[in-house]
């Protein structure tokens, strides 16, 4: 089978406390992980996996919710969305977003679109409409574009934002880990605002 012919989605997990490191060790030996986060926040990570059919898909999901320290997951099938051009590197600030729509997501995508920091945005199908990524080489553009920059965006009901503390990605000599920058006002800026949680 060709490549070209895999699509990605996107898995977010619940972990019980003292088993993330072993669960993302885990995670990192999955063939069809391409990259993950670690996440403040509900949810404590990210992955996004490649997967030629739902089929081989529900496979990797089952092999992570199967693992010892796993009490949840969320899976997520983008239909349509758009990834600029980024590449996450030592201290540099990462957040996921997931925002729900008042109508159809479409015109809220490309406004995101439109936004200099956010790297990714998807369409989903659940409880959320939208699944994005935001990237900079400051927390302060990712709480600028979190807390201010999505409020002037037309359709955006709700916001849920978590903040990534370490980050990693498969190359094809090995995977690669880095350390993202949060500081402690970055992450109190969002607990406390309505972009983390319910609005």
């Amino acid at each position: 089978m060709s490549s070209l012919l895999k699509s990605s989605s996107y898995i977010l997990a619940v972990i019980e406390r003292g088993q993330v490191a072993d669960v993302v060790k885990a995670v990192k030996e999955l063939a069809n992980v391409e990259e993950g986060a670690l996440l403040i926040g509900r949810f404590d990570l990210l992955v996004r996996v490649q997967h030629y059919d739902r089929s081989d898909l529900y496979r990797t999901v089952s092999e992570i919710r199967g693992m010892r320290g796993i009490k949840g997951t969320s899976t997520h099938i983008p239909f349509e969305g758009f990834t600029k051009d980024y590449v996450v590197e030592e201290n540099d600030a990462l957040a996921i977003s997931l925002l729900r729509t008042d109508g159809a997501p479409g015109p809220v995508l490309s406004q995101l679109k439109n936004l200099r920091y956010v790297v990714e945005g998807h369409i989903i199908p659940g409880d959320w409409d939208l699944l994005t990524i935001l990237h900079s080489k400051q927390v302060e553009q990712i709480l600028e574009t979190a807390v201010k920059q999505f409020e002037g965006v037309q359709g955006i009901a709700k916001t849920e934002t978590l903040l990534a503390h370490q980050y990693f990605r498969r190359t094809p000599a090995a995977t690669v880990s880095v350390g993202t920058y949060i500081p402690q006002y970055a992450f109190d800026k969002l607990k406390d605002s309505t972009v983390l949680g319910v609005q």
